[in-house]
């Protein structure tokens, strides 16, 4: 016989899903149900546009499960995705600019799951590299890994891994550009 908790537990799970409308939820531990409730409460301060200093976006972004390094900069309006934290990761030294969506996960709607099958949800991991620059009003989708100390344009949306070095425009963002290293002249060196 299965104990009382059990049933609350599925209960308020039917409740959740009831709630989520014809999204999937998906959430089957009361934890994981907080934990992204509590998720998205992080997320929504840590978007605001009152003047709060950056060290407290990341630390809410932190809290909610997001990998995050050091000296990382998230301007406002940025909104990373709740729904899966633990699959970004944000390395050293990388500036979100403002209103930046990143996306782990797309779930489509009941009737598009039933159509495409099971597997048409899309849960991966988006990596941003040491030192990238994500300008203003962009959008990066699930699975894609922004190359170590490159830039992408304000507005492109990034459905692509972005190599090394290069600067990316558009939608889709392409490769516009690449970033030269800058060569130190040596202090004996005449001109």
């Amino acid at each position: 016989m299965k104990s009382p908790l059990f049933y609350m537990r599925k209960k308020f799970i039917s409740l959740c899903q009831m709630l989520m409308g014809t999204a999937k939820f998906q959430h089957d531990k009361i934890s994981d149900v907080l934990k992204g409730i509590f998720g998205r409460i992080f997320q929504f301060i840590a978007m605001t546009y009152f003047p709060i200093p950056t060290g407290l976006r990341v630390f809410l972004q932190r809290l909610k499960g997001t990998k995050i390094g050091k000296k990382v900069f998230i301007g406002p309006g940025c909104y990373l995705d709740p729904t899966r934290p633990n699959l970004l990761e944000i390395e050293d030294h990388v500036s979100l600019a403002g209103r930046i969506t990143i996306l782990t996960h797309y779930a489509p709607t009941e009737p598009l799951r039933n159509a495409l099958g099971p597997l048409s949800g899309v849960f991966k991991k988006v990596l941003i590299k040491r030192g990238a620059l994500v300008a203003v009003n962009c959008v990066i989708l699930p699975g894609v890994t922004i190359g170590e100390n490159s830039m992408v344009s304000a507005g492109s949306v990034v459905a692509k891994n972005v190599p090394p070095y290069m600067i990316v425009a558009g939608n889709p963002a392409r490769v516009i550009g690449k970033i030269e290293h800058r060569q130190e002249k040596n202090v004996n060196e005449k001109e």
